[in-house]
């Protein structure tokens, strides 16, 4: 995993819109600004980092993730590792965000992996979204589910927040819901299930009955798509709003002037 992108969540459509690009370099990270952040209402950028035309270099992982990271200090750090499918110790933090979503309580950002290429196509890790709603019961009933077990799509075609809202279903031991693709995802999700001749499997990686809600169950996605096709809903919105490598600014710099002020 050398990139991945933060979306933020429009309070008033609930769309997922794409403002930014982390990627990791040899020396450390860079993050820049995508079409996405200039067309989200009052978006001004990420913690001191407001210049869309700029590159920004830091040698550690930005606080902006590192904080949406569990420490390796704590004792669930292990089981964490094994809910995400990690067990072999990921090379670099940008694996885990790259499962988790690092997502938080305490606001509306999200972070969003782009699809593994892979000989056969491309692959993708989830949880699916939605759990919550859930009863315990049906909660402790999922848990049931086999690792392998194939797991199907359903256009949600009545949903009144989400016009491409995807629903996922197992079929053992018995048909049941087990949530939503990611709101981010679905746009492109449905537009590839409308290709022909494309070959798209979802199955169960991981179920976790120890893990948090929002990781009970580890889907793993694999799909076939034409050689030009995109899964990221609407490609403008991930073209980098800053090119040039002579412009990145240090990050830990604009951090020290701020303490100076």
């Amino acid at each position: 995993m050398r990139r991945l992108f933060v979306a933020c969540q429009n309070i008033d459509t609930r769309e997922w819109v794409p403002v930014a690009e982390l990627r990791e370099v040899s020396d450390g990270y860079e993050l820049r600004y995508i079409n996405g952040a200039r067309r989200l209402p009052g978006f001004s950028g990420l913690s001191r980092m407001q210049a869309f035309d700029k590159i920004y270099y830091s040698k550690a992982l930005f606080p902006f993730f590192a904080n949406r990271l569990i420490s390796k200090s704590r004792p669930e750090y292990v089981s964490y590792l094994r809910w995400l499918g990690l067990e072999t110790m990921p090379t670099s933090p940008l694996e885990v965000l790259a499962v988790t979503g690092g997502v938080r309580a305490t606001d509306s950002y999200v972070i969003v992996a782009p699809p593994r290429a892979t000989e056969q196509g491309l692959e993708l890790d989830f949880f699916p979204r939605g759990l919550r709603y859930f009863s315990s019961t049906t909660i402790s009933e999922l848990m049931a589910t086999e690792q392998g077990a194939s797991v199907f799509i359903m256009r949600d075609v009545q949903n009144p927040q989400d016009a491409h809202a995807l629903a996922l279903r197992t079929e053992q031991p018995y048909p049941a819901l087990v949530g939503y693709v990611p709101r981010y995802y679905a746009p492109g999700l449905c537009r590839l299930l409308e290709t022909p001749e494309t070959r798209v499997q979802i199955v169960v990686k991981r179920v976790n009955p120890d893990a948090p809600l929002d990781m009970k169950l580890l889907l793993s996605l694999s799909a076939t798509p034409p050689a030009s096709f995109e899964l990221l809903s609407d490609v403008d919105d991930f073209i980098p709003l800053a090119a040039n490598q002579t412009e990145r600014l240090s990050a830990e710099a604009l951090h020290r002037a701020d303490m100076n002020v």
